[in-house]
């Protein structure tokens, strides 16, 4: 019974996350907005904010869409404790992509369309009593559909991005919906990068009388790519309904053949670390075939079962391929 009642305490509106320190903080409704899409970036601590060079960038920080040349599309599925699963879905398109024009395709912007949802089912129903057998059983689903835009003004090394999301979430018979609002800017250098922003800034979900804000996180991170094929990525998380966190990781890719490279990637992030253990850490790999990536993300040893992560990117369209773009420092 354990694990479903975790279940049901995960998927509950006022269920966020919560560390020690951050009495007096607050609560949050729909806590799935600060779970992380993307193998590689759960692999890497989550630190990704300033790094943002995918179509996951819709989430770590849309300024990132500003400096994506070709249409990529993403999908994400995390297999959690008590058969709770986390999916997402990203649809990166650069304004002119199919325009016959000189101007680059991203010269007018990126702008993405992206579904995230969390969801749950057989989660038992029982009364204000305890019982040996429950009355049923009721399912739990929280979704967001984003609506993104990044633009990289020309002949300048920095971009800014926004989104707008919809947030709709079901637990048994109530239902509530709320707006959020996600923005960033991001500069990319030679070796380096650095990104600030702020995810779920104002809305609040009311399933009763009384409404519950969204969680709002603010960020800063960066990145430091000390020679080819490497990546160093740091980011500070300050939530406004929790105690801050910090985000730390790092990939080593290489090209074992022709039209295929390889990545192996370890993080650590310490808003996952009260559990003990080896809680907060993070280990991953990933293939590119061409214009295909898969990724795979594994967090052990935490307090409600280890964490397992899969995704996949396609890139569609000319462009250079992922071989090219990690020789020249980006993905």
């Amino acid at each position: 019974m354990r694990p479903l009642l975790l279940a049901a305490l995960l998927t509950l509106p006022l269920a966020g996350p919560a560390r020690a320190g951050s009495a007096g903080k607050g609560t949050a409704a729909a806590a799935f907005l600060r779970l992380a899409p993307g193998a590689r970036g759960s692999a890497m601590g989550e630190a990704l904010g300033g790094v943002a060079d995918d179509a996951y960038a819709a989430w770590y920080n849309p300024a990132g869409l500003g400096f994506l040349e070709r249409v990529e599309a993403a999908a994400a599925h995390e297999s959690r404790f008590a058969g709770i699963s986390y999916d997402a879905a990203v649809l990166a398109v650069p304004v002119l992509s199919w325009r016959d024009t000189p101007l680059r395709t991203n010269a007018y912007g990126v702008t993405a369309l992206s579904v995230y949802g969390l969801s749950a089912s057989g989660i038992e129903r029982r009364g204000l009593v305890e019982t040996d057998s429950p009355s049923g059983t009721f399912a739990s689903s929280d979704r967001a559909y984003a609506l993104s835009y990044g633009w990289s003004p020309a002949g300048t090394r920095m971009a800014f991005g926004g989104t707008a999301k919809f947030v709709d979430s079901a637990l048994d018979t109530a239902r509530a919906t709320a707006l959020t609002w996600d923005g960033g800017f991001l500069w990319k250098g030679e070796k380096g990068s650095a990104g600030a922003g702020v995810r779920g800034f104002g809305g609040s979900l009311r399933y009763s009388m009384v409404a519950d804000p969204l969680p709002t996180v603010y960020y800063a991170g960066g990145s430091y790519r000390p020679r080819e094929g490497w990546l160093i990525a740091a980011q500070l998380d300050l939530p406004k309904q929790d105690a801050p966190g910090l985000g730390i990781g790092v990939e080593r890719r290489w090209t074992p053949a022709a039209g295929l490279s390889a990545a192996v990637r370890a993080g650590y992030n310490t808003g996952r670390s009260d559990a003990g253990g080896l809680a907060g850490a993070s280990l991953g790999f990933g293939l590119a075939w061409r214009a295909m990536e898969a990724d795979f993300a594994w967090s052990p040893s935490s307090a409600l079962g280890d964490l397992f992560k899969y995704s996949i990117l396609f890139r569609f369209g000319e462009g250079r391929p992922a071989i090219a773009r990690a020789k020249a420092g980006w993905r």
